[in-house]
């Protein structure tokens, strides 16, 4: 079961990243919040390895017990696409078609498939050439950069200075956009709620579209 620890440290980083309310109380502003992005990744992938762990485990149970049906199994697949490598998820997907989960003689394969594949951490798609990043990953990242308004940031960026004045404007506008991109997407702000298998991949897309802005005002 995956831990609450986890969930709470990343909870508590990503508060940290989204006060834009609490003025950057460090030398280096830009680096204050490209620590905290990083301190989010080791944890967050932990915590997806434990919930695509729990995910398979309760998916499995469910096949033991002749429940899975087209939409659950679907449903499935989709989840599966934003945790595992390229390759890791096309043999997933060869395995996982409704005659094999039925055959319990079949779904061993399933089984024995699932126990050695482990967690994809998205982020190393960051350190890609653009032509070679998984493709849906860039499409999830570039859409929430544009849900961001950071296209829009990019722009000022090209064509006015950077003052300290105009800096302390931009990174509140980050903080400010990120916050609201969580409370639309109803992300946990507290020990009382959860991350879902759904939402998680998008937490770490959403660290990588912040990781990206900042790295270009580091390289200012």
């Amino acid at each position: 079961m995956a831990e609450l620890r986890l969930q709470n440290f990343v909870i508590a980083r990503l508060a940290e990243y989204c006060d834009f309310r609490r003025p950057i109380d460090a030398p280096d502003l830009i680096l204050y919040l490209w620590e905290k992005l990083k301190e989010i990744e080791a944890p967050l992938q932990e915590l997806k390895g434990q919930t695509l762990d729990d995910s398979v485990r309760s998916f499995l149970k469910k096949a033991e017990e002749g429940a899975v049906t087209e939409p659950i199994l679907a449903d499935f697949k989709q989840m599966l696409e934003s945790y595992l490598s390229a390759g890791d998820f096309v043999d997933a997907i060869f395995l996982l078609e409704m005659p094999t989960l039925r055959d319990p003689s079949r779904r061993i394969l399933i089984t024995e498939h699932f126990a050695k594949v482990r967690a994809y951490r998205k982020l190393d798609e960051e350190l890609k050439p653009l032509e070679k990043r998984n493709k849906a990953w860039e499409k999830l990242v570039s859409d929430i950069c544009r849900r961001l308004g950071f296209d829009l940031i990019e722009r000022v960026l090209k064509h006015k200075p950077l003052t300290e004045r105009r800096l302390r404007f931009i990174l509140r506008r980050i903080r400010f956009n990120t916050a609201d991109y969580c409370a639309v997407f109803h992300f946990p702000v507290d020990a009382d709620d959860t991350f879902t298998p759904f939402i998680l991949p998008r937490v770490e897309a959403l660290v990588a579209a912040n990781q990206r802005l900042i790295r270009r005002l580091r390289e200012r």
